[in-house]
């Protein structure tokens, strides 16, 4: 189904995984009768749309993951410089800090061996180019700033990836945890992080 032709229903459906998900709900044991409830709408109606439950909360989930990475995407693309592209997407995720223990859980889902998450897993490997996720959003810093990683082996691309990445899951469970934050502002981490992924970029250019 297209994101533009996404009916207010499932838009209401999306919208109660979600929700359930924030509240602590484990999605592989929720029922559908639970969904349509919060929803708002009767349970046979998720059948009209969805053939199982599995199916509807993959969507869900896949749906929010996409649509908070799109906005990451835009947000980037106004900054020039690197420091301040990373320091936008962190701001970013701080100012969505109830919806990060959501992101993380979301991560856990697509990791483990249930049914939502082999179709999450399908759907991100058959995305389609519009669609924006997190790999996406660490790429487009990549090549924006580097330009000259084109002579990187793609073993070393795929680990300044996983190297950006692990900055942004870094900040994400600071932010969450917020207990271990040992006297660290936000600012304070956030500064510490861009410089980190500066000087990650600065060491793999020169390796060209």
């Amino acid at each position: 189904m297209n994101d533009k032709e996404l009916a207010p229903k499932v838009m209401a459906l999306y919208g109660a995984v979600i929700a359930l998900l924030r509240e602590g709900a484990d999605l592989n044991n929720v029922t559908v009768a639970e969904i349509a409830a919060k929803a708002g709408i009767g349970k046979g109606t998720i059948y009209e749309y969805f053939s199982n439950k599995e199916e509807m909360i993959a969507e869900a989930l896949f749906y929010k993951l996409k649509t908070d990475c799109q906005e990451m995407y835009r947000l980037i693309n106004k900054e020039k410089d690197l420091y301040e592209k990373m320091n936008l997407v962190l701001i970013h995720m701080e100012e969505k800090m109830a919806e990060m223990n959501c992101f993380v859980r979301t991560m856990q889902i697509m990791l483990d061996n249930s049914a939502i998450s082999s179709r999450m897993r399908e759907m991100a490997d058959a995305k389609k180019e519009e669609d924006i996720l997190v790999a996406d959003v660490i790429q487009k810093i990549i090549d924006d700033e580097s330009g000259t990683v084109e002579n990187l082996s793609k073993e070393k691309k795929c680990h300044l990836l996983i190297t950006i990445f692990s900055r942004l899951i870094c900040y994400v469970l600071y932010q969450i945890d917020t207990k271990f934050k040992m006297g660290l502002d936000s600012a304070t981490m956030r500064a510490m992080i861009c410089q980190d992924v500066c000087r990650d970029l600065e060491a793999f250019k020169k390796e060209t």
